[in-house]
């Protein structure tokens, strides 16, 4: 992956300050190795010839070089940590916003919990490389040339000897890092099965309790816990041996250093200023190049993070608007189903040739058992999936040719599992309409009869409510889900299972807030309950994606052996609370 080239987009609002932070880097480096060249030429310069009017400008340089280049790096971090914190925001941002543009198919096969740890975790990670060790590399290497070119002036066959040392540097790199990025990569992967499992059990822990399996999923977690920790520990125990490998070539290679050195003072061929400066300089190239193999390491484990955010970053959008696309319109609300084929794999068909019209402000029930396509149809009318083929048009329009922000923009939904965010009850009601007024709110509470519970509240709309709130009832949740989407005064209404899990007194209630806003509103309801399917204006019957039987509930009713006539039947006669399997 060519991570410079991924990076590009972002850096580039942030290339001026990152820029300055280069330069000002290379400069307070360079002061940086100046002082074994100073003290160089304080023993060759001063000492041995007893210069002494050389001594206190020499002295006020070797004191004024740390002073400045201390200051330099003190601005210049500032300058780059900042940079790369904004340019970190940017790309947390951006996978941030790829999330929710994604299709439900994306969706469908990912947890929350794994996108989660791409999202902080990954992008953590890349922080540390953009905001640390990328510019540690970078003066690394500045220092190592420079360390270098030092040696090989002073004494080429010493600056040969550090070359060796760099090989087996690279040579020992080079076989640890292939293991520490399979085991790296590895962990990983089952980091995100534990978390996705830790989510899924969190949030059912009652159904834990309720069949007892607090054992078993505690034996589950310590196994995949045991199996992360294993290949870190492979990771880690490969990093350390990286580490390791390299400290000993550069105590070996220090060793032969120091005595060569030394023979060369012994015969004259350098002085002892000389050795102090090359033995300086070898250890400022030695210490990056140790540095290094622990920074590859990290660098190693940092590009698994990297390519598991690309992932995300490059991933295309099944479903999205037309280069270009119109607005639709805000209009009366009819619906058409042409001739429409769908699947979700292409192997097995759902819809053959499905076709319904709806005319404007129709209540539409749709029936029948789990998995006959009933969902599927208001998905595809929000375009959450894309049809293979025939039309689906509202008002006229193909919902294909039209932005998909407007399109969602026309429909309110309430689904089985209402959301409640963190925050407060007027804040959750609002978050189906921008700057919506406090008298909207107010009265979308009322038509959702959920005002009155508003005010019984401590602090009324401006309650917190979710996680670190107040705790509402299921509902009370889902009449706060009505008021939510009738705030937006959608065109057309999604009901998904909206009473299903309700006792009779909170669907009473709901009943009575559907009663106002189903009013000359376009409407689908996917129900089981008879009070919610019977006062539909069209009840729509579906079996294995295929509407086999329409009408009111009266013309359904007089169809001999019909199926809603026997479902309806088999409701009635049943002990199981109005639902219909």
């Amino acid at each position: 992956m060519n991570l410079p080239k991924k990076l590009l987009p972002f850096l580039k609002p942030h290339i001026r300050p990152l820029v300055v932070g280069m330069i000002g880097m290379g400069v307070f480096t360079v002061l940086s190795l100046l002082p074994p060249l100073l003290i160089r030429s304080l023993v060759n310069d001063v000492v041995e010839p007893k210069a002494w009017q050389l001594l206190a400008p020499l002295v006020g340089v070797i004191v004024l070089v740390p002073v400045t280049y201390n200051l330099l790096q003190f601005g210049n971090t500032w300058i780059i940590r900042r940079s790369g914190y904004k340019l970190i925001r940017d790309i947390r941002m951006r996978i941030y916003e790829k999330i929710f543009s994604l299709s439900m198919n994306f969706h469908q096969d990912r947890s929350s919990g794994l996108l989660v740890n791409r999202l902080m975790d990954d992008v953590n990670a890349l922080m540390q490389l953009v905001t640390g060790d990328t510019f540690h590399l970078f003066i690394d290497a500045i220092v190592f040339i420079f360390s270098i070119t030092i040696v090989s002036t002073l004494s080429p066959l010493l600056a040969g000897v550090l070359v060796v040392i760099i090989v087996l540097y690279v040579l020992a790199y080079r076989h640890f890092a292939k293991r520490i990025r399979r085991s790296t990569t590895t962990f990983r992967r089952y980091y995100d099965r534990i978390t996705e499992r830790l989510e899924e059990t969190v949030a059912g822990v009652r159904h834990v309790r309720i069949y007892n399996r607090e054992l078993w999923e505690n034996d589950q977690f310590l196994d995949r816990t045991n199996e992360s920790l294993r290949h870190a520990m492979s990771s880690r125990l490969n990093s350390v041996s990286l580490s390791t490998v390299c400290t000993m070539i550069a105590g070996f290679g220090s060793a032969a250093i120091a005595v060569t050195g030394a023979y060369f003072v012994l015969r004259g061929r350098l002085k002892y200023g000389d050795v102090f400066a090359i033995n300086s300089y070898i250890w400022m190239a030695l210490n990056p190049a140790i540095r290094f193999t622990s920074v590859a390491a990290q660098l190693t484990e940092t590009f698994v993070s990297v390519r598991r955010i690309w992932e995300i970053l490059d991933e295309k959008p099944l479903v999205e608007s037309k280069p270009g696309a119109m607005e639709l319109p805000r209009g009366a609300g009819a619906v058409e189903f042409d001739n429409v084929v769908f699947s979700y794999t292409h192997d097995i068909p759902l819809y053959r040739g499905l076709s319904l019209s709806v005319a404007p402000g129709m209540s539409v029930a749709l029936v029948g058992h789990t998995g006959c396509g009933k969902t599927t149809l208001t998905s595809l009318l929000m375009r959450h999936w894309d049809i293979q083929g025939g039309s689906i048009r509202i008002d006229g329009y193909d919902i294909r040719d039209v932005s998909l922000e407007s399109l969602r923009k026309i429909f309110g939904v309430v689904l089985q599992d209402p959301v409640v965010f963190d925050g407060t009850l007027a804040e959750n009601i609002a978050y189906g309409l921008r700057n919506a007024t406090t008298e909207q709110i107010e009265e979308a509470a009322r038509v959702a009869e959920i005002y009155d519970l508003a005010m019984k509240l401590p602090d009324g709309f401006d309650t917190v409510i979710g996680t670190t709130g107040v705790k509402l009832s299921v509902g009370e949740k889902q009449r706060l889900s009505i008021a939510r989407a009738i705030i937006k005064d959608p065109v057309i209404l999604i009901m998904d299972e909206a009473t299903s899990s309700l006792d009779s007194e909170s669907e009473a209630l709901i009943q009575k807030a559907l009663s106002r806003i189903l009013h000359q509103r376009t409407s689908f309801i996917v129900a089981h309950r008879l009070s919610t399917i019977t006062s539909a204006d069209m009840i729509v019957v579906m079996d294995a994606g295929a509407i086999v039987e329409q009408g009111t509930h009266r013309e359904l009713m007089r169809i001999e052996n019909g199926r809603y006539r026997r479902l309806y039947e088999e409701l009635r006669g049943s002990v199981v609370d109005g639902e219909i399997a």
